[in-house]
């Protein structure tokens, strides 16, 4: 396996870094290769007809970005705690389409993890979606944390080029 989009699906090698973060009650990871940076949350602007989990974009010095709402898109409850929002954050995210962002809770950390620690995820009957972007399951700082595939999340709801075309 040899390029980044193998090493995301097959955890080869020594190790892999992860980047955690907080929906709700519920921990998920990405790998940090994945994350060109994090940022706090900024005016999202709609798009007129977009549906679905698609927020909107910003505009990131110069560049739209689409925001997914991933709390829908993986079926979980956002905090409405005032304390709460102060952690929010937007991961910006590289995909072969374009970037895009993810509004979570809360950035956790950046580790380090062996392959042999990653586990596969049990089957659920999450629909086709979630189950594809679904790497594994990791245990991280005493957390159980489900290692996601971004762009295998969003593809499956959304063409990012197609929406970065649309939105310009």
């Amino acid at each position: 396996m040899s390029t980044k989009e193998e090493s995301a699906l097959y955890w080869p090698g020594k190790g892999i870094q992860l980047v955690t973060f907080r929906l709700g009650s519920e921990n998920y990871a990405v790998p940090v290769w994945r994350v060109k940076e994090i940022i706090r949350p900024i005016d999202t602007f709609p798009i007129p007809g977009m549906s679905g989990p698609v927020e909107g974009v910003i505009n990131l010095r110069g560049e739209i970005i689409p925001v997914i709402r991933i709390h829908e898109v993986l079926g979980v409850r956002s905090t409405d705690d005032a304390a709460e929002g102060r952690k929010r954050r937007i991961i910006i995210l590289d995909a072969v389409g374009g970037g895009f962002g993810f509004g979570v809770d809360e950035v956790m950390e950046v580790a380090r993890i062996s392959s042999e620690d990653v586990r596969p995820a049990p089957e659920t009957g999450c629909d086709k979606r979630c189950g594809v972007a679904v790497l594994g399951i990791v245990r991280i700082s005493g957390r159980i944390v489900v290692c996601i595939d971004p762009s295998k999340l969003v593809q499956s709801i959304v063409n990012v080029q197609d929406l970065a075309v649309e939105s310009v």
